[in-house]
């Protein structure tokens, strides 16, 4: 039976046309995102925000960016200290800036807390999508006395820097390979077109697997540390693979020079991630502030994300130079940086303001959900060339009450 929701835009029944009547997921998932004149994030169809299509931390309150400016801070307080800048600029990166309020709002911050460093801060924004950029723009043209620039990785590569690099909620959009597993088989999951009645509807197709994908099979139980697949699946279990992660922190570890790296994301520990009772993967779509597992429908109009798998993603960092800092969930990070006392100061907020506080404490509360946002993982890698080089991470220690 077709699904009626799942049916196929003009545009890509084309594309898929033009491959020989069927691609892989892979290819799916980066044209209906980042097709550049019909992809969800290239036209900036996506809307970030309680009235949005998803509602990300940096967009629920600017608290989160002011918390989390407290270890941007200490990082680059440090980074001069220990390496000597001088003249050079300290770079703030942010991957896939969303629309733009995480950098504007992280600005801020660093001016209340230590406006001396802002001279020195050089801003960089990193989106390969037009129409997100041209929101950027219209979010961070209010800041003042900081350097901004757009780039790319390879512009990044050219001229290394030194800084701190912050990937929130990135790197789930990252496209995914999808594997089948059916009985002895391994199979590279891909899109077709079914045609019925007035048109076109896409559905799941097995295609025969990559190189790559071998490879993958064959490392994947020294990079996940645990059986894959899993005993006792179902037939026709299906999981992913970010393909892309490896390729990404090799590209990154080009850029930088002496830093850190931030990585805030969905990320499930490999033995959670690969388990036999989560048959369909971990692949949602996202679309008015509703999430479905029906990946096909609305392509173009809809948020498609994949957990990240925490044992292989700090494999590949450590594979391309990154030392590997430490992880958590956001609810601890948070109270490390001293949440608790926030939550504390709102409490004692007057009768007038008591409305306004009482707000930004819901805000707050929902940061550290543990059923919600309090779940992301933050990630922290480091990258030097200076052996004595610690930077110390706040956010990973104990909790402040």
């Amino acid at each position: 039976m077709i699904d009626s929701n799942a049916r196929c835009p003009e545009w890509l029944i084309g594309r898929i046309r033009a491959s020989g009547g069927s691609i892989s997921f892979y290819q799916f998932m980066d044209l209906v995102l980042n097709d550049p004149q019909n992809g969800f994030y290239s036209t900036g169809r996506l809307k970030i925000g309680k009235d949005g299509d998803f509602c990300t931390s940096p967009a629920l309150t600017k608290d989160f960016a002011g918390l989390l400016a407290i270890q941007v801070v200490e990082w680059f307080i440090n980074l001069e200290k220990k390496i000597g800048v001088n003249s050079e600029f300290l770079s703030l990166i942010e991957i896939g800036p969303g629309e733009g309020t995480l950098s504007r709002d992280l600005i801020n911050s660093i001016f209340e807390i230590e406006p001396s460093l802002i001279r020195r801060i050089e801003l960089v924004l990193v989106e390969p999508n037009k129409g997100m950029r041209l929101r950027q723009e219209k979010v961070v043209k209010s800041l003042k006395g900081v350097k901004l620039r757009w780039s790319n990785l390879d512009e990044l590569s050219i001229n290394p820097i030194t800084g701190i690099v912050i990937a929130n909620e990135a790197l789930d959009a990252f496209p995914v390979e999808r594997l089948v597993f059916r009985t002895d088989k391994v199979f590279r999951q891909g899109v077709s077109l079914e045609r019925k009645n007035d048109g076109y509807y896409l559905k799941f197709v097995d295609l025969k697997i990559t190189p790559s994908i071998s490879r993958f099979l064959k490392d994947a139980e020294t990079l996940l540390k645990i059986d894959f697949p899993p005993k006792d699946i179902c037939n026709g279990w299906v999981t992913e693979w970010h393909c892309d992660i490896e390729p990404w922190f090799e590209k990154l570890s080009k850029i930088l020079i002496n830093g850190t790296l931030l990585v805030v994301d969905y990320a499930l520990e490999s033995r959670r991630y690969y388990n036999k009772t989560r048959e369909t993967g971990t692949l949602m779509s996202y679309r008015n502030q509703e999430a479905s597992s029906n990946i096909l429908r609305n392509a173009g109009f809809c948020d498609l994300t994949s957990h990240l798998c925490i044992e292989s993603t700090i494999t590949y960092a450590i594979k391309n130079g990154w030392r590997f800092l430490g992880e958590t969930r956001q609810g601890q990070a948070l109270l490390a940086l001293g949440l608790s006392e926030l939550l504390y100061s709102l409490s004692k907020s007057s009768k007038s303001d008591l409305s306004v506080a009482l707000a930004r404490r819901e805000s707050l509360l929902r940061l550290v959900d543990p059923m919600g946002l309090g779940e992301f993982r933050w990630l922290a890698f480091q990258k030097t060339n200076y052996v004595d080089l610690n930077l110390r991470s706040r956010f990973l220690e104990e909790p402040i009450s």
